[in-house]
C-alpha cells in the first residue's frame, strides 16, 4: 500500500509537469501556429540555471527563482522578435515548416552550449539537480517525498493560474479569440503581435520555472531537451491543441505509466512509453482522444 501511495504521488507529480509543459507549448500552437522544438530545451536550462544559482552561487531558492525569472523573460522577448515575429503573417504551411526548421536549429545550438559549457566550466559529470532538502511527509503511517509533494503543490498552482487567466483575463480571451479565428481577431482590431510576444513570454517563463522545480526530484542532463519537447508533444496530440483540462489528464496518464513501466520493467524503458504511445495515437485517433481543443 504504501508503496503503491509513492508511485501515485510520483505519477502525478511527473505527469503534471508533463501537462505544464506540455500546455505551455499547446498554447502558443493554438494561437501562433508556431511550433517551438526548443521548447524542452528551454525546461532544462531552466533547471540548469537554477542549479548554478542555488548551489554554486548559493543563492536563496525565493532569490533565484526571481533571477531565473527575470533572465528568461529577457530571452523570451528576443525569441518571439528574432524568430516568431519574422514568421507571423506568412501562410499556415511555411509558419509550419519555418518555426520547425528555426527552433529545432535553436534547440539543437542551446543544447551544445549548456553541454559544453557544463562540463568545462560547472562540473565534469553532465547530470544535473537539486540538493535542496526537502523533509519527507508521513500521511497514515506512509512517509512521502517531500519534493514531489512541492512539484504537486507547484503544478496545482500553475494550472489554476492557467486557467483563470484563460478564462477571466482580457488577454486570455483574446488569446482564445485568435485561437478560434486569426482573421475574426484581426477583425475587431487586436494586435497578434502583442499578444504574441506575451503568450510566448508566459510559456517560456512558465516553462523555465518547471525546469527549477522538477530537478527538485528527478536529475536531468543537457541533451534531455528534445526528448521532453517530444513528450510535450505526446501530451499535446492525445489532449488536442489548446485543451487545459485534457492536456492535464493526458499528462497525468503519461507521467503515471512512464513511473509503472519504470517500477515494473526498468526505467530504460520509461521512454518508450511516449514513443508508442505517440504512434498509436497518430495512426488510430490522430485528433487525439479528446477531439478539438475547447480554448
Amino acid at each position: 500500500m504504501a508503496r503503491a501511495l509513492e508511485l501515485i504521488i510520483s505519477g502525478l507529480s511527473l505527469g503534471g509537469i508533463y501537462a505544464l509543459l506540455a500546455f505551455a507549448m499547446s498554447l502558443t500552437i493554438s494561437t501562433t501556429r508556431v511550433l517551438n522544438v526548443a521548447h524542452g530545451v528551454f525546461f532544462v536550462w531552466g533547471g540548469a540555471v537554477f542549479v548554478i544559482l542555488t548551489q554554486r552561487l548559493n543563492l536563496h531558492p525565493a532569490l533565484s527563482l526571481l533571477i531565473l525569472t527575470a533572465l528568461f523573460f529577457g530571452f523570451a522577448l528576443l525569441f518571439e522578435w528574432g524568430i516568431v515575429r519574422s514568421l507571423l503573417g506568412r501562410s499556415v504551411h511555411l509558419l509550419l515548416t519555418g518555426s520547425i526548421m528555426a527552433t529545432f536549429g535553436l534547440g539543437l545550438s542551446m543544447e551544445s552550449a549548456l553541454g559544453y559549457s557544463w562540463v568545462t566550466f560547472v562540473d565534469p559529470y553532465p547530470v544535473f539537480s537539486s540538493s535542496l532538502a526537502m523533509f519527507p511527509v508521513t500521511l497514515g503511517g506512509v512517509s512521502l517525498s517531500g519534493s514531489r509533494l512541492v512539484i504537486l503543490a507547484f503544478v496545482l498552482l500553475m494550472v489554476t493560474g492557467f486557467h483563470l487567466f484563460l478564462q477571466k483575463t482580457f488577454l486570455g480571451k483574446g488569446a482564445r479569440a485568435m485561437a478560434q479565428n486569426f482573421d475574426g481577431f484581426l477583425v475587431i482590431g487586436l494586435n497578434p503581435y502583442r499578444l504574441s510576444m506575451i503568450l510566448f513570454t508566459l510559456a517560456i517563463v512558465a516553462t523555465a520555472i518547471s525546469g527549477a522545480f522538477y530537478v527538485l526530484a528527478v536529475p536531468l542532463n543537457p541533451y534531455e531537451g528534445l526528448p521532453l519537447t517530444l513528450k510535450a508533444f505526446t501530451v499535446v496530440i492525445l489532449a488536442g491543441v489548446g485543451n487545459l483540462p485534457a492536456t492535464l489528464v493526458a499528462g497525468t496518464v503519461l507521467g503515471l505509466a512512464e513511473v509503472i513501466t519504470s517500477q515494473f520493467l526498468g526505467s530504460v524503458w520509461a521512454p518508450a512509453v511516449s514513443l508508442t504511445t505517440l504512434f498509436l495515437v497518430l495512426v488510430f485517433k490522430p485528433t487525439g482522444f479528446f477531439g478539438k481543443g475547447v480554448y
